[in-house]
């Protein structure tokens, strides 16, 4: 009897072991599955702001045609600042630096992040200190300036073979880039080579379209570390209404859609269909709550021709037709 208890027993403790790292390895699954969704959240976010302010700077930069944003070198710098697992904020700074038009500078007027600035002034910097400015070298260089390097680099040598890019890029480390920097190129060629089309560049006209702002009709109600689910919940249910043309991305307080090529009557349209999906919005994360939303429009050549402004525009009718229906 004794026998068959001890076996019993040693049956069980096996059992609790194996549901154990059973249980271990789902957790790990889904703790990895929530970083990459994070991860590429952020980095859509990215995008959808180096579009913001390639839009904002339109009406300042003279230019031939539509404002055209270098999508490759926002991938590439996406890639690589995913490889090197930089602080988002970085990566953010020189992909903003690389939506700006050709032969923007740190002395700019332009309203710019300080880490933008950092990626403008030090792009020409290399790792053994030989570029400019002279003497900046080695750590000197600023993550956002060695990115944002690394892609100019790369975009002046489309059309090379992959292993002319390799050799070239073995031969730049340690002189251009930092052997950390020239390892994670090679580990990501393939990606790096293929990051968008031949001709991939995302063209948007500021005076072609729409934009609405949502958020909630009393913010305060919403907890500030409640926030990001709220907009993640808002966000996600404007996406599923709208065309894959238009943008859709979370400032710090409300969600933005740009509309692109939307008539005035056509932006009418939308925010009409969309007015009843954002009356109330549930947040997944908060049991029982449901945040009420309102809409403002903006629509380019009529209200504005800037993104600031049409931001601006938006969110006063956002909160005027609120002011309105509680009257």
């Amino acid at each position: 009897m004794r026998g068959i208890a001890g076996s019993d027993l040693g049956a069980m403790v096996a059992e609790i072991l194996t549901g154990c790292v059973i249980g271990g390895l789902i957790a790990l699954f889904a703790r990895d599955r929530e970083m990459r969704y994070r991860r590429n959240h952020e980095d859509e976010r990215t995008r959808q702001l180096a579009i913001e302010l390639a839009l904002h700077v339109a009406e300042r930069t003279p230019c031939e045609g539509d404002l055209r944003v270098p999508r490759r070198m926002v991938e590439r710098i996406l890639m690589l600042g995913a490889r090197l697992d930089a602080d988002p904020a970085a990566v953010r700074a020189a992909a903003l630096a690389a939506a700006l038009p050709p032969g923007a500078t740190a002395d700019t007027r332009l309203p710019l992040p300080d880490g933008t600035r950092a990626a403008l002034a030090f792009r020409h910097a290399r790792f053994d200190g030989l570029g400019l400015p002279p003497g900046v070298g080695g750590a000197g260089v600023p993550l956002p300036a060695q990115l944002l390097a690394a892609a100019d680099w790369l975009e002046m040598r489309d059309g090379a073979s992959q292993e002319a890019m390799v050799a070239a890029i073995a031969d730049e480390s340690g002189r251009r880039f930092s052997p950390t920097l020239a390892s994670n190129l090679v580990g990501a060629i393939d990606g790096l080579m293929v990051a968008g089309p031949t001709d991939g560049h995302l063209g948007m006209r500021v005076t072609s379209g729409a934009l609405l702002v949502v958020g909630a009709v009393n913010p305060d109600a919403v907890a500030n570390s409640m926030r990001p689910a709220f907009l993640a919940a808002l966000e996600s249910r404007l996406r599923e209404r709208l065309r894959p043309a238009d943008r859709v991305y979370c400032t710090d307080t409300d969600v933005v859609a740009w509309l692109s090529s939307t008539t005035p009557d056509g932006a009418i349209a939308a925010m009409k269909r969309l007015e009843p999906l954002v009356a109330r919005v549930p947040v997944p994360s908060i049991q029982r709550m449901e945040v009420a939303c309102r809409i403002g429009l903006a629509v380019a050549d009529s209200d504005a021709t800037s993104f600031s402004e049409l931001l601006r525009v938006a969110r006063a009718r956002s909160r005027a037709a609120e002011a309105r229906r509680v009257a």
